[in-house]
């Protein structure tokens, strides 16, 4: 079994610039290797700023320099052992694919965002299966943000056998009912991690108008660590060192999904 996972999320505010970006998340990258991580999440969209908030569309967007931005950051992370999930954006299915890259301490993977908001819509292709990848012991199961609100895509992580999820979001902007989605997002991932019996960590945007901090969440479901802005550190506890009850848990739920 293995051992603790250390882990760090970045929560800042990304800009229309990539290259400003790119430049704040080397530098999350040096402060998460001091600091003893070895995966490091960034939000949604972090590299090239996220549609309709930090910048308005992607049609200005400069492609082989985001490509570049995208490799430097990947080299980075392989010479510091990290293991880097990053919100980035690519060209797919004749549209762009709203993407986390999972690079640098493993074979570079693009996981794309499976559930769709109505804003991603106007931008984005949704990708239509899940992703993980096996570092450091762990298996760990890829999500974006809107994924967070479907129990599917979290059965298919699980059914999987990941150990831990890891969710990338901009979770920010107008609410339709004021306090509600504040309320509702922590006990959706909350939810995830409980039913699961699976920890979770979460890095949300860090703009002004985020509905909900970074967190991270242990098996039970309970948080263990939030952060509103720059770089939350934590260790993810696994899954099979807590009480036999909740790998039972699992099992179990588990069972019932399949048979449906």
């Amino acid at each position: 079994m293995p051992g603790p996972l250390p882990i760090a999320a970045f929560a800042f505010t990304a800009s229309h610039e990539p290259q400003a970006n790119a430049a704040a998340i080397h530098g999350a990258l040096a402060d998460a290797a001091a600091a003893g991580a070895r995966v490091l999440l960034t939000p949604e969209c972090a590299l090239p700023g996220y549609p309709s908030a930090a910048r308005g569309d992607l049609a200005s967007l400069d492609w082989c320099a985001l490509q570049d931005a995208e490799d430097e950051l990947a080299l980075d992370a392989q010479r510091r052992g990290i293991v880097l999930v990053l919100g980035t954006v690519g060209r797919f299915g004749g549209g762009c694919g709203n993407e986390a890259l999972v690079c640098g301490a493993v074979a570079p993977v693009r996981y794309r965002k499976r559930c769709l908001t109505p804003t991603d819509l106007k931008h984005f292709v949704a990708g239509d299966r899940p992703c993980t990848i096996d570092a450091f012991g762990w298996k760990l199961g890829i999500a974006i943000c809107f994924d967070v609100r479907f129990a599917d895509v979290f059965a298919d992580l699980a059914a999987a056998d990941a150990d831990a999820f890891l969710v990338i979001a901009h979770m920010a902007g107008p609410d339709p009912d004021p306090g509600t989605k504040a309320a509702v997002v922590p006990r959706l991932l909350a939810t995830r991690a409980a039913e699961w019996a699976t920890p979770l960590a979460f890095c949300n945007s860090a703009v002004a108008d985020r509905y909900c901090d970074s967190a991270v969440y242990d098996a039970r479901g309970m948080e263990i660590a939030h952060a509103a802005d720059r770089l939350l550190r934590a260790d993810l506890r696994h899954r099979d060192t807590f009480d036999a009850w909740y790998a039972g848990l699992r099992r179990e739920h588990l069972a019932r999904w399949r048979s449906r």
